[in-house]
């Protein structure tokens, strides 16, 4: 017993002088082995993201293009899709930013005036000598004023306007156009806000970063670097959704297939085109993020965001990817007004011919999306469809 101790104490003693040297200098190979793999993985986080019917790139589109290739405009796709052009640059999507100044709906009527009760100011709208429409805001000898620059939204619900302060601060006017007025009135979620002087009453200050926010979802193209876009980047155009087009021109030129360096969101299955249009409509949180899940069905608001209430659906989730915003909506061209447009959409899923075990609705054949998408209001003035699909029992969803 002795013996075999000091057998395996000498051993291990005998064996240290020789392994010592040989594991240090391996040591460090495996280190730098180890940093190597280690920012590999870092570097594949950031670059490689799963793949998205083909479309690997897909984590963040704008970074995807923007080290792709550069902006064309929206005028350089004109020539061979002539006909998309001509749909999408009269639709909503391509006027959900212009000048405030050429927007009629923002000149007819004026001057306005509308009393801020929580500043005990009163709100004027009207034209300067320039042509330019004035915001001013005044209390006994307190004034306040600004003109509108931009015009956010087309106006199917709504049009707000980003001011600029006589010192030079953009803010978000206390002031809406809004359709179902056919006029003005306050800003939703202005209320929440109690202005302490007529400056104040003017509207919302905002941040850098709220500026990018909104500038980003409205415009194409939007350099966060400039102070303002573009006149060309104004709006929902053809590269926001395809990305940066001077490449895909370049390679067609030289005779390369048409579908090189450009994105085709039409190919994406439901979930990943949900999350692309949900970059402006409410990015969809994943199926096993439960307490967003739960959240999104306990706050009526959330109806405002589409691209995240859609996600809740029994249809959506059980398409296995068939489903998905395109299936009902033509990014081309504007959503239909009445509900027995989406009546296809529902019908290719539910309807015996189309399905041989299909849920039919034993109610009724047509008119689909008035019973199980409810029109709910969740803003000032405004109805915001429920994209939450399902049936509607008494006493619960």
């Amino acid at each position: 017993m002795g013996a075999s101790s000091s057998f395996g104490t000498d051993a291990i003693a005998g064996f240290k002088p020789r392994l010592r040297p040989l594991f240090r200098g391996h040591l460090r190979y495996i280190l730098l082995i180890v940093l190597v793999i280690k920012t590999l993985i870092v570097i594949a986080t950031v670059t490689v993201v799963p793949s998205l019917q083909g479309q690997g790139f897909l984590t963040d589109p704008l970074h995807f293009w923007r080290h792709e290739s550069s902006y064309a405009g929206s005028e350089a796709c004109k020539s061979c899709h002539a006909e998309i052009y001509r749909r999408q640059n009269g639709s909503n999507h391509a006027q959900s930013l212009r000048l405030a100044k050429e927007v009629p709906q923002l000149r007819t009527g004026l001057p306005v005036e509308r009393w801020d009760r929580a500043s005990d100011s009163m709100l004027h709208l009207q034209l300067d000598s320039g042509g330019e429409i004035q915001l001013q805001s005044r209390k006994n000898s307190d004034e306040g004023f600004a003109v509108l620059e931009w015009a956010f939204g087309s106006g199917v619900k709504g049009i707000t306007p980003i001011a600029r302060t006589d010192d030079g601060q953009l803010v978000e006017s206390r002031l809406t156009w809004y359709a179902s007025l056919q006029g003005v009135d306050f800003t939703t979620g202005s209320s929440r806000r109690d202005p302490k002087n007529a400056r104040e009453s003017l509207g919302r200050e905002l941040t850098q970063k709220e500026v990018t926010e909104c500038f980003g979802c409205h415009t194409t193209g939007y350099d966060r670097e400039r102070q303002a876009p573009a006149r060309n980047e104004m709006g929902v155009r053809c590269e926001r959704c395809h990305g940066p087009g001077a490449e895909h021109i370049a390679a067609v030129r030289r005779g390369e297939p048409a579908g090189k360096h450009i994105f085709q969101p039409g190919g994406m299955e439901g979930f990943g085109q949900a999350r692309l249009c949900g970059g402006c409509h409410g990015t969809p949180p994943q199926d096993n993020d439960f307490d967003a899940l739960r959240l999104l069905e306990n706050t009526p608001h959330s109806v405002r965001f589409p691209s995240q209430r859609i996600v809740l659906s029994r249809c959506f989730n059980e398409s296995f990817g068939e489903l998905k915003c395109s299936t009902c909506h033509d990014p081309h061209v504007d959503v239909a007004d009445e509900a027995p447009g989406y009546d296809a959409g529902c019908q290719s899923c539910h309807d015996t011919a189309a399905r041989k075990e299909a849920a039919v609705c034993p109610v009724g054949d047509a008119n689909c999306s008035s019973c199980h998408m409810p029109k709910e209001r969740v803003m000032r003035h405004s109805l915001f469809s429920d994209h939450w699909i399902r049936v509607e029992r008494q006493g619960g969803g």
